[in-house]
């Protein structure tokens, strides 16, 4: 893939650090947070090969601006949210196929990638009592959840959740470790050992401030903290799939952001949307083109909550055929609001259902929620809500998990051609502290 420069940053190359680990080390793990912005108004500044000096030279500096938006959505949302649900593994139509893919786990991150005829996975492994951190597995399967790929340590990391992407044919993984931002792309054979390659330029103090999303390309876009204030998010691309791209890209960084924070991404072939929490507590989303350029404008998604409001958790998006679709949670309520191409919110705010930890997976010309709610008198249950282009929910879910123990960690979920993947921890049987994953495999079409 030809990587497209913006002119702003054209004369400047983010560096990248890459350390190799040895084939010894055992399971770890992989992360995915939020970012920060940028400022107008100056040239670029040479090129520099030092990594502690890359960021300033790939984005200039620019002078932030307050986000003036239309009209705030609507102060209350629409509908009541779904509360009936049928069962994927009793509906024929779905052709459930399930496996434990690891027992015995004493943490429950996990994350799911697919693509035509296969999956990927990733989980932690907590590490012994007396070390910090975690283990990362990965293996791979076929879309009848069966194992094609061994189960094999990747290396070690923090404790924050790894994120698993398809790219072309195959896959990248990124995590944090104590360096920052690993990434490295496992294949089916265990040898030779992958390289694990850093991110110089985000470290793991920024983890929850870090942003990822595949770009339809297969490289992986990344939107983090930018410049000494933090003020600003940069964005850019890494991990191509071209062996002839640069191995790092600056791309462009915020101007219509007043302290950003907890961000997410969203790519698609024309361009980038972005949205973020701002310092007044608003959730605000903005549109860049492929080159890394900013529309004129960002557009308020969520109104900052008066004081006394239920907490809100951090923004979700996904690209959809239409743009994108935007998901968080204020207390236990589920919200949902489409956005175009060019970044303008939909007319409405829905209900989507109350629960938490929400997933996103693109669906038809909407998405599909993921999220931990509680169905059939029982707490803690996977649940999966179809929105429609809208961000309308339909009538109807779907309960993933079997209903018989609670599933106290988030649920990861994604497209694999005509089949959704699902993955989960829960406990291995009732009081025992240890718990399993579980990949369950079904036909998208039968999602009501």
């Amino acid at each position: 893939m030809k990587q497209v420069h913006s002119p702003e940053v054209a004369a400047g190359t983010w560096t990248l650090g890459v350390v190799s680990l040895a084939a010894g080390l055992v399971l770890g793990l992989v992360s995915a947070g939020c970012g920060q912005r940028k400022t107008e108004g100056g040239a670029a500044p040479a090129p520099s090969a030092s990594a502690a000096t890359s960021a300033a030279a790939a984005l200039p500096a620019t002078s932030a601006s307050a986000v003036q938006a239309p009209p705030p959505p609507p102060s209350e949302p629409v509908g009541s949210g779904v509360s009936s649900f049928v069962a994927a593994a009793q509906t024929e139509a779905c052709k459930a196929q399930s496996g434990d893919i690891a027992t015995y786990l004493q943490r429950g991150e996990v994350t799911v990638a697919g693509r035509e005829g296969a999956l990927a996975a990733s989980w932690l492994i907590k590490l012994a009592a007396n070390k910090p951190g975690a283990q990362l597995a990965f293996a791979g399967f076929a879309l009848d959840a069966k194992q094609v790929a061994r189960a094999r340590g990747i290396g070690t990391a923090n404790e924050t959740a790894p994120r698993i992407f398809a790219n072309g044919s195959g896959w990248t993984l990124v995590w944090f470790d104590e360096t920052g931002l690993a990434y490295t792309k496992p294949r089916w054979e265990t040898a030779p050992a992958p390289v694990i390659e850093h991110l110089s330029t985000v470290n793991a103090a920024n983890a929850d401030d870090v942003a990822l999303a595949a770009t339809p390309a297969g490289a992986i876009v990344a939107v983090a903290p930018f410049n000494m204030e933090k003020a600003q998010l940069g964005l850019f691309q890494f991990a191509p799939t071209d062996a002839a791209a640069p191995a790092v890209q600056a791309l462009g960084a915020t101007h219509h952001a007043h302290e950003p924070r907890r961000p997410a991404v969203a790519a698609d072939g024309t361009g980038y949307t972005l949205a973020w929490h701002e310092g007044d507590g608003r959730i605000v989303v903005s549109r860049f083109d492929l080159a890394g350029k900013e529309i004129d404008e960002a557009y308020t998604l969520a109104a900052a909550p008066p004081a006394g409001a239920p907490t809100r958790e951090r923004v979700n998006l996904v690209a959809t055929t239409k743009g994108a679709m935007a998901v968080w949670i204020e207390g236990d309520k589920i919200l949902a609001r489409a956005v175009d191409a060019a970044a303008h919110p939909g007319e409405k705010t829905w209900l989507v259902g109350r629960g938490r930890a929400p997933a996103l997976a693109p669906i038809g010309d909407g998405a599909l929620v993921v999220f931990l709610g509680q169905e059939g008198g029982k707490d803690d249950q996977v649940l999966a809500v179809k929105l429609s282009e809208s961000g309308e929910p339909s009538a109807t879910g779907m309960r993933i998990s079997d209903g018989t123990g609670p599933v106290k960690d988030a649920a990861a979920v994604t497209p694999a051609g005509p089949r959704l993947g699902f993955l989960w921890a829960e406990p291995m049987s009732n009081g025992v502290s240890t718990k399993r994953a579980i990949l369950r495999t079904l036909e998208s079409s039968c999602v009501p």
